[in-house]
């Protein structure tokens, strides 16, 4: 039983600790099974070195602060996988709907690929963002660095591309849109809730412009953006659970 106990103890401070390499939780498990071993082998030995040992969460936090470099390093390389696997998927669905064939054998792009290929990159940061922002647990400092970070990406682009602010603007909203339908209570709701809100948003947003968006257009470029959302949120979450496997694994 003093065995397992110590076991235990071990094993949740090391996965409390949010070490981001498989090499330094081995060498952390080896340290703190070989403070119990110098403390002895008896069972009552290891009891009051377990009594003696401290409190649990302020050893935690300790070594979390220790590792938090690595670990905030890790979480970017999350970020920015997520970022990119989303956005090459996103431009992979803008060139498939805008794919042209022009005689027997001249492929083409549509002229508006270039908006919508710009529009999925950017909804697809906002969606990351959004996503970020609104993880649980709750902590102010989540949702500023987040919104920061979009915000100052936001601002560069704009400084070279002249339609960048339009873009960041409708994909904010497209994303703020998508995160009040995830509180939905089941997926076909939720799928069915984010279309409508785009199909909604898309109208509204095109409806001042000098072009002509009528309600099948409305629908069509609702469905693209639907694929990118419905992509973007697949591929964050299996980024998340790889990144949590990486933390985990023994």
């Amino acid at each position: 039983m003093p065995d397992r106990a110590v076991d235990a103890l071990i094993d949740r401070i090391v996965a409390g600790a949010h070490i981001a390499t498989r090499a330094r939780r081995d060498e952390l498990r080896r340290e703190l099974r070989a403070h119990f071993e110098d403390a002895g082998t008896t069972p009552e030995a290891v009891g009051d070195a377990l009594h003696r040992f401290g409190s649990e969460a302020v050893i935690t936090e300790s070594l979390r602060r220790v590792y938090r470099g690595d670990y905030a390093l890790l979480y970017l390389v999350k970020i920015a996988a997520s970022i990119v696997v989303s956005a090459v998927v996103a431009l992979l669905i803008e060139v498939l709907v805008n794919l042209r064939i022009a005689g027997e054998a001249a492929w083409h792009l549509a002229p508006g690929f270039s908006h919508g290929a710009g529009l999925a990159i950017t909804v697809v940061l906002a969606l990351v963002t959004a996503r970020e922002a609104t993880r649980p647990p709750l902590q102010l400092w989540r949702p500023l660095i987040a919104v920061s970070a979009y915000a100052t990406v936001c601002a560069f682009a704009s400084l070279f591309l002249v339609k960048a602010t339009g873009a960041f603007a409708s994909a904010t909203i497209l994303a703020a849109l998508s995160y009040a339908c995830a509180k939905t209570t089941t997926r076909t709701v939720n799928v069915a809730s984010t279309f409508i809100a785009f199909a909604a948003a898309e109208y509204v947003l095109h409806r001042a412009q000098p072009v002509a968006f009528g309600p099948g257009r409305v629908l069509a470029a609702s469905a693209i953006l639907l694929a990118i959302w419905a992509a973007t949120v697949g591929v964050a979450a299996r980024v998340d659970r790889a990144f949590r496997h990486s933390l985990e694994a023994a």
